[in-house]
């Protein structure tokens, strides 16, 4: 098997004297983060949904969304998901399956959202594992990541690295094919400290979408939809009213993944 080597990282150089920049407020929009996933070789998954509200730029806390109704329309039934914490809604043993389309409707105050995708899926993620590079600064975390494509072309893939670390891939170079490639955590990373790393099947629509998304929010804490930066239209459309559309995005996919820690060298 051709095994293909890449190196991925990002340098951010700072500047010396902060500056106050007086931003204008942002217009407060709702934000549906949706997933509905499975474990690779397993037929039944989780639907989590996180709503909050759009914040300004310098905003830390994230305004979460309770008291919505949501549910879930599968090819055998509704269902109806229970806000486990505040903003934070789950339906846990949904039946998933290859063919299967699903429909994630909302309620939110006097508006009505919906969404429908179907399943995308994954190829496993075979490990990751701590390397000794670093970055200019030299206080990096390296983390080598393999993983295996699947044999039909076009695959997409999002990695969910943990504490709002994302990246994107697609197997242009390597269809079919085993890649490893280098990520690098930021010097805040915890050492000693088990963290899930997840790979997930992505669409064509939602490869754009996350790529787009990542690049406009950066790797900022409250993740890439928390703040107002950028106004990226996603697939939920408000059936209310088409033009005070969401942000967000819901996606059907399945995930694998490996427990990844780092130790202090």
């Amino acid at each position: 098997m051709k095994k293909i080597i890449c190196v991925l990282g990002l340098v951010i150089m700072g500047c010396e004297d902060p500056i106050d920049v007086k931003l204008p407020a942002a217009e407060n929009k709702l934000v549906i983060d949706a997933m509905l996933w499975r474990n690779l070789g397993e037929t039944s998954g989780t639907l989590e949904v996180i709503l909050s509200r759009t914040t300004d730029y310098y905003d830390e806390q994230v305004p979460l969304v309770s008291n919505a109704t949501v549910s879930l329309q599968t090819p055998n039934a509704v269902l109806t998901a229970q806000e486990n914490a505040p903003g934070h809604y789950h339906v846990y043993g949904v039946d998933i399956n290859e063919t299967d389309s699903f429909t994630l409707s909302l309620r939110v105050d006097d508006a009505t959202y919906s969404a429908t995708a179907s399943l995308v899926l994954s190829t496993p993620l075979d490990r990751v594992v701590q390397g000794e590079n670093t970055l200019i600064s030299g206080d990096q975390v390296e983390a080598i990541v393999t993983l295996t494509d699947r044999p039909e072309e076009g695959n997409y893939y999002l990695m969910d690295f943990g504490y709002n670390n994302l990246f994107v891939t697609r197997d242009a170079f390597y269809n079919g094919n085993q890649i490893s490639f280098s990520f690098f955590y930021d010097k805040y990373f915890p050492k000693n400290t088990p963290t899930p790393v997840y790979l997930m099947g992505a669409d064509k629509d939602f490869y754009t979408y996350m790529q787009i998304l990542i690049s406009h929010a950066g790797q900022d804490g409250g993740g890439p939809f928390a703040t107002a930066k950028s106004t990226l239209r996603g697939n939920i459309q408000n059936t209310t009213n088409s033009n005070a559309f969401p942000l967000g995005y819901f996606r059907v996919v399945e995930r694998d993944s490996v427990i990844f820690t780092a130790v202090e060298e």
